[in-house]
């Protein structure tokens, strides 16, 4: 066997293993984008809200308030989601890789 035929055998099972990670990586990468796109717009939803609050005059113990800290809760939430998203994803990453 001439040693051509042996290099393009391996340089084609180079492109294929290449091929492969790159498509993997690729997936891993829009399962990330997805996470942080919904957190993302309901990050946007709630500031909207805290925003339109906020133009009000606010007392202590108003229904505003109270408002108020739950979109705080639900930001914070979904900060905690993103994370837990990244998170995922790495893992199956590392899951998969094994």
């Amino acid at each position: 066997m001439s040693w051509h035929v042996i290099a393009i055998a391996i340089l084609s099972l180079v492109v294929l293993a290449e091929t492969f990670l790159l498509i993997r990586l690729s997936i891993t990468i829009f399962k990330f984008e997805d996470e942080i796109t919904g957190c993302l717009d309901k990050i946007d939803l709630s500031y909207q809200k805290i925003f339109s609050i906020l133009e009000r005059p606010l007392f202590y113990d108003s229904p505003e308030v109270r408002e108020v800290l739950q979109q705080i809760k639900v930001v914070n939430d979904s900060l905690l989601e993103i994370a837990h998203g990244l998170a995922r994803v790495d893992n199956e990453d590392v899951q998969g890789g094994d």
